[in-house]
């Protein structure tokens, strides 16, 4: 009894132990997560004339709402902001119906040709044609420099739909077998039964487009040059480009020991993360409530029964 006694003990320690160090390691490997974004914020409320000071690191030391008043009052902040919101609904919903459609499709054992067809998909994921291709098909099929360049090149991901065939895979087969006996069509077991049973799987693949659209601006720089499409996201990458030829505009004047020809109206440094913070604050925000899917859907496949 004094032997089992003491085992015991001996596995509540190392439990212990355990839990303290994966609890100080979740916690210092958040804070290196958080920190970029706590110093952004701290910086976008801060007063610009101070953050040029030098210093903020994570509390703002002179606060003001003046660079997110900046910010929101340009035109074209709102511009990209509503074309990307349209990009992300628009985008992840076109994306989700032909991901799913697709992994439903792939999950029929009798589909004619399904081997040939997985071997056609799989192609592009290891081999492109490059942006002069990209270029000529998009001119070709009439979505070049227009809104939809941003949804039906990007509506089918093979990786996107493999996970949703496996998740399809842990469902019954009896179900729509049953529905097929009651005269049900493919469309019906689709939108009726499988759809409904999957939700943890939809919720990922929202997530993951959303997110993809949301982040996404080299599409707007290689496929778009009207200002009126531009996102915010490229909005932003060109206001990262012109703060950075203007420090090196500084650097090398500093070097030269010439200043007549600084841009005397240089974009500050507290602007730049106002924009950061406007740019990301919605994926942010919207993230928290679809993790609970993420972290189930995620899961697909690596747990046998």
């Amino acid at each position: 009894m004094k032997a089992l006694k003491r085992s015991k003990m001996k596995v509540s320690a190392s439990r212990w132990i355990f839990v303290v160090c994966n609890t100080v390691l979740m916690v210092l490997l958040s804070f290196l997560f958080i920190f970029p974004y706590l110093n952004i914020l701290a910086t976008a409320l801060n007063d610009a004339s101070d953050t040029a000071l030098g210093g903020i690191v994570f509390w703002p030391r002179s606060w003001t709402l003046d660079n997110l008043q900046i910010v929101l009052i340009d035109k074209t902040t709102w511009t990209g902001f509503t074309i990307s919101v349209l990009r992300v609904v628009v985008g992840s919903l076109v994306a989700l119906l032909v991901t799913y459609m697709a992994g439903y499709a792939m999950l029929r054992k009798g589909l004619p040709g399904r081997a040939v067809i997985v071997g056609f998909l799989t192609v592009p994921m290891f081999f492109g044609g490059g942006i002069i291709a990209n270029i000529v098909v998009y001119r070709m099929i009439g979505v070049y420099n227009t809104f939809w360049v941003y949804i039906l090149p990007c509506a089918f991901s093979f990786y996107n739909m493999v996970v949703v065939r496996t998740y399809l895979m842990t469902i019954p087969e009896s179900l729509p077998e049953s529905a097929r006996l009651d005269g049900a069509n493919e469309l019906q077991i689709l939108f009726r039964i499988m759809l409904p049973l999957s939700m943890p799987i939809v919720a990922v693949i929202l997530l993951w487009n959303a997110v993809f659209y949301w982040n996404d601006w080299s599409t707007t720089l290689y496929y778009v040059n009207r200002s009126d499409l531009y996102t915010m996201q490229f909005n932003l990458q060109m206001m990262l480009k012109k703060q950075q030829n203007i420090q090196d505009a500084i650097a090398n004047a500093v070097a030269t020991g010439k200043f007549g020809n600084l841009d005397s109206a240089m974009t500050p440094e507290a602007i730049q993360a106002a924009q950061i913070l406007v740019t990301t604050l919605p994926i942010v925000v919207v993230y928290p409530f679809v993790q609970k899917y993420f972290v189930q859907g995620v899961m697909i496949g690596s747990v046998k029964e």
